[in-house]
């Protein structure tokens, strides 16, 4: 995907704007407003419905929803989804083509700067990526309640991350519905029905810290059956 490439999918979007290879501030303020969504938190019914779709119980879903959320999906403040930009990522994605030439979005090693404190900083990170490499810098971002990269798309039903992007501004109630595809697609439902917290730490977060995610997927089990 080239920056006329991604401006066509604006424009098909609804958002009227000049195709002409230039990723500036009006591409930018479009691009905003088609992944601009509702911000309503995720509901009862939306863990009931994703639990019947995989096979789970309500219990289990909300316990992944509660430990892995990490908050909120839709940030109240600018109305688009929660994302994290990693520039080396990008850096990795894009042959490393931009270390050089724009350090502050590319790098090859993981925390070489200081993350931005705010989304407004985290999205102007990934926009000025888009202006290089729309396809690869939205690939580099974690979007959503379920903090899922972008390039875990196809794990989570979507040919192209456009598509997956597109679907995380829908709302938190089809981020948790991405969540959970990317769950199935690594293996993962069978371990959750047996609460094997460890199993299912290990594969969603990685060996890091396995101990602290199991136990916390434990204790959050324990409050929602209690409820």
């Amino acid at each position: 995907m080239d920056v006329k490439t991604l401006q066509g999918l604006i424009v098909s979007a609804g958002r009227p704007i000049a195709v002409d290879g230039q990723f500036g501030p009006k591409s930018r303020a479009a691009l905003r407003e088609v992944l601009s969504g509702p911000t309503d938190p995720v509901t009862p019914a939306d863990i009931e419905r994703q639990a019947e779709a995989y096979g789970l119980s309500s219990q289990l879903v909300g316990t992944v929803y509660d430990v892995e959320s990490k908050g909120r999906g839709m940030s109240v403040a600018t109305g688009l989804p929660v994302i994290l930009y990693e520039p080396h990522i990008f850096s990795r994605l894009t042959q490393r083509r931009f270390d050089g030439s724009h350090p502050d979005i590319s790098y090859p090693k993981w925390k070489t700067r200081p993350y931005p404190s705010t989304q407004t900083g985290r999205y102007d990170q990934m926009m000025s990526a888009c202006a290089l490499a729309p396809a690869e810098a939205m690939k580099s971002a974690s979007w959503g309640l379920g903090q899922v990269m972008g390039f875990n798309h196809a794990a989570c039903g979507f040919d192209t991350v456009w598509d997956f992007v597109l679907a995380m501004a829908k709302g938190e109630g089809a981020q948790l519905g991405a969540m959970l595809a990317f769950i199935k697609a690594n293996g993962l439902i069978p371990a959750l029905l047996r609460k094997d917290w460890r199993v299912f730490a290990k594969g969603y977060n990685g060996a890091g810290q396995v101990d602290l995610y199991a136990r916390l997927l434990s204790e959050a089990y324990a409050k929602r059956s209690a409820r």
